[in-house]
């Protein structure tokens, strides 16, 4: 490949700006992190009451099921913010030079657009949550568990279209 990447300084994510992009991405792997540990957790206390007290946690399944959304989504967003993310480059490094930039552009764009759609449809199964008014676990409502999802679809949509269009002002010619 041609090095055609959103240009980011160190790990700084370029939807922020230089203002602030570190704390930003800090608190996303903190957060990550605390959601993680907290998975880590409750997986051995269960482990540990089954074993040992023939007992468990009726909320620690769920507890974990929704850690683990939360963490895909926030990985998600973390790995689209730092241009990380899963993508089939089959044929980007075939094009002309001239012409790579405009498809990566493109991609970028086409991913923003199905983010932002995925965001949308989203709020729908979101609404009708909050109308069922169902408990995840606990007292946790299961739309609260379920927010991340337009949320993080939207994040990465916004991150994906400012890629495109950091590529773009990357390779704008200086006049």
């Amino acid at each position: 490949m041609s090095g055609i990447q959103p240009e980011t300084t160190g790990s700084e994510d370029p939807t922020i700006g230089n203002h602030g992009g570190g704390l930003v991405r800090n608190l996303e792997v903190g957060l990550l992190s605390a959601i993680f540990i907290a998975i880590v957790m409750i997986g051995l206390a269960q482990i540990g009451l089954r074993n040992f007290a023939d007992s468990s946690l009726a909320w620690a399944d769920d507890a974990m099921r929704a850690g683990v959304l939360w963490i895909t989504m926030l990985a998600g967003v973390l790995a689209a913010g730092q241009a990380r993310h899963i993508k089939i480059d089959v044929l980007l490094h075939r094009l002309p030079d001239k012409v790579q930039p405009w498809v990566q552009r493109a991609m970028y764009l086409l991913t923003a657009l199905i983010c932002v759609t995925l965001a949308a449809a989203s709020v729908s199964l979101l609404q009708l949550e909050i109308q069922m008014n169902d408990i995840a676990f606990l007292n946790v409502p299961r739309w609260g568990v379920l927010i991340i999802i337009p949320i993080g679809f939207a994040l990465m949509g916004w991150r994906f279209m400012r890629h495109a269009f950091a590529l773009y002002s990357a390779r704008r010619p200086e006049r």
